[in-house]
Parts: structure tokens; sequence; C-alpha cells
């Protein structure tokens, strides 16, 4: 009996059944606290055209709305006093966005932003829950 056929079915049934547990993923999955949802919202809202265009594509899209807004309040940290001098930096003011081309694929990247005494650490891309394709 030749398997191929047979590897064949296996193979396609197994990816169908992974592929459905991808799409089904919980918003919750992706939920920040509403202090970092509100931190945050800002750059979601450039995004999509607005506060209030951004709630309403938030009700059709909950899902994708949750992932983009994990990635802009939870894809770095800030690590406090990396230098001895300079201001403390405040998360919120951070469009991670414009540090892409800083993130390394397999270990965490620092980045120092003049001025201030704590810097951002990048988690590395294997390590992404979601990261916008506009920012690959």
């Amino acid at each position: 009996m030749d398997l191929k056929p047979v590897l064949i079915v296996i193979f396609t049934i197994l990816s169908t059944y992974f592929y459905s547990q991808n799409s089904t993923l919980n918003p919750e999955t992706f939920k920040p606290d509403a202090e970092k949802e509100k931190a945050f919202f800002p750059y979601l809202a450039v995004r999509h055209g607005g506060a209030e265009a951004t709630q309403n594509w938030k009700k059709s899209n909950t899902l994708q709305y949750y992932k983009e807004l994990w990635y802009y309040c939870e894809s770095f940290s800030v690590k406090t006093d990396h230098l001895s001098t300079g201001e403390v930096l405040n998360p919120a003011i951070i469009d991670i966005s414009r540090f892409e081309t800083s993130r390394k694929q397999s270990e965490d990247a620092i980045v120092i932003l003049p001025g201030f005494k704590d810097a951002l650490i990048l988690k590395p891309i294997n390590q992404l829950m979601y990261q916008p394709d506009y920012v690959k």
C-alpha cells in the first residue's frame, strides 16, 4: 500500500485543525489592563482614523484591535535607571513602531534614548505574540 495519499490526507486534516484553532483566538489573550489601553489607544487611533473610528473598528474587529494594542504596549519594556543620569521615561510616550529597525530576531534589543536614563528593551521577534504587517 502506498502511504503517500494517506499521509497527504492526514496532514491536510491536521493543518485544517491547527489553522482553525489559530483563527479562534480569544481577544482576552491580548487584552492589556485598562490603564495601558488608555495610555496606548492614541497609537491605534492614528492608524485607524481617529478615536471614534477606532472605537467603531474595535467593535467589528475586537481580536485585531487587542492584537495591535498588545503590540503597542507589551512588545517592549522599560529598564529603569539603565544610565546614571537623564529623565525618567514614561512608556506611554513611546510609539514602538518607530524602533522596529532595532528589534532582533532572537534576543532582546536595548535602545538608548538621548536625554533619558531609562532604556527600551524590545522583545525579540521570535517572542512576539503579534507584530503588525506595517512594521515588518
